[in-house]
């Protein structure tokens, strides 16, 4: 399975990230991949990404339609339409190995009626917006599948094999947070990428999954087979003082707390030790606490452990520690992770 790093990050904080894993000097790559939303990023951000990451070290760029924004409301759908297709028909702007086709997203808390109207309304714009784009862009289009029903998706998943595609994106996560803006795992959303995947190995075509990368989630979609995700949590957790580590959920590590997600120097050193994780970013407890860089970048490395480390920790160790450290999570897919 493949780490998309959601670039959704400033100019300069790229260029801070990218410096710190350099100076670092680990042979791994979490900028292998990457999307950025073009209509919502600088062009500083974007030059960063083209230049240094596409052109110099070779990076498999996305485009995201910037769906997430229209869904906060600061764009209107049909505006992004408008202004994704221009975008994308420009010459100047055909150098991405990926184009994400405008979705209407839905929230947890839009009525029955709302969520199949963005249903309605992703499908009819990815088929026109297809049928506008260059052959090369449709060659490498992603639709994305929206909806919170089995029935809502397989009329998604009918209309883009109709497309010819053969990569398709999931995006009706669960929603919470300040005006739903954080992508989370429920049981709707787990049962309907358990039917997608289903679905889609039928016809052979990829399945990627956009907004969440959790470890615990990470792991279980590896197991079903999806193609490739991306998420900011790795940046946003560590904005709240928060680090991962292989195949567990985010803990406290800078802001000592009572709470429960809160975890100490000692834990956090057994659980090192017990999935066998190591990186330059939390040699340092202290640092580790103390920057929200070295979070982020160590964040990272436990998303690329996860999924590397199938073959060295074994299924009934990995389910022993999710169980453990994430409960949620294992209720979520114990069947799968125990399979």
């Amino acid at each position: 399975m493949q780490l998309v790093t959601s670039l959704t990050v400033d100019a300069s904080l790229l260029r801070k990230l990218l410096h710190l894993w350099d100076e670092s000097g680990d042979p791994r790559n979490p900028f292998a991949c990457v999307l950025v939303t073009p209509l919502f990023s600088s062009p500083s951000t974007l030059k960063i990404v083209r230049e240094e990451l596409k052109e110099k070290r070779g990076a498999t760029v996305y485009f995201d339609s910037g769906g997430y924004y229209a869904q906060q409301g600061k764009i209107t759908f049909d505006d992004l339409y408008v202004a994704l297709r221009d975008y994308y028909r420009n010459p100047e702007n055909q150098w991405a190995d990926w184009y994400v086709l405008p979705d209407h997203v839905p929230t947890s808390i839009d009525t029955v009626e709302t969520v199949d109207v963005k249903v309605s309304d992703t499908i009819t714009a990815s088929k026109m917006f297809f049928a506008e784009m260059p052959s090369r862009i449709q060659e490498y289009s992603i639709p994305v599948i929206q909806g919170h029903t089995f029935e809502q998706v397989n009329r998604c998943i009918a209309a883009y094999r109709e497309m010819g595609v053969k990569y398709i994106g999931f995006g009706s996560f669960g929603t919470n947070g300040s005006n739903n803006s954080i992508n989370v795992a429920d049981e709707r959303s787990a049962k309907n990428v358990i039917h997608i995947t289903t679905e889609l190995a039928k016809a052979g075509i990829n399945l990627h999954t956009f907004g969440v990368s959790t470890p615990p989630l990470i792991h279980a979609f590896q197991k079903l087979g999806i193609y490739s995700f991306d998420s900011l949590a790795w940046q946003r957790s560590a904005g709240y003082g928060k680090a991962y580590m292989p195949f567990t959920r985010a803990y406290n590590v800078s802001h000592r707390s009572t709470r429960n997600s809160s975890l100490s120097q000692v834990e956090f050193e057994q659980i090192k030790q017990r999935t066998g994780h190591t990186c330059p970013f939390c040699e340092d407890f202290h640092l580790l606490s103390e920057r929200r860089l070295y979070r982020s970048l160590h964040n990272l490395v436990a998303v690329m452990e996860t999924i590397d480390h199938n073959t060295t920790l074994g299924k009934e160790a990995i389910a022993s520690l999710i169980a453990w450290k994430s409960p949620r999570y294992y209720q979520l897919f114990e069947e799968i992770y125990l399979a």
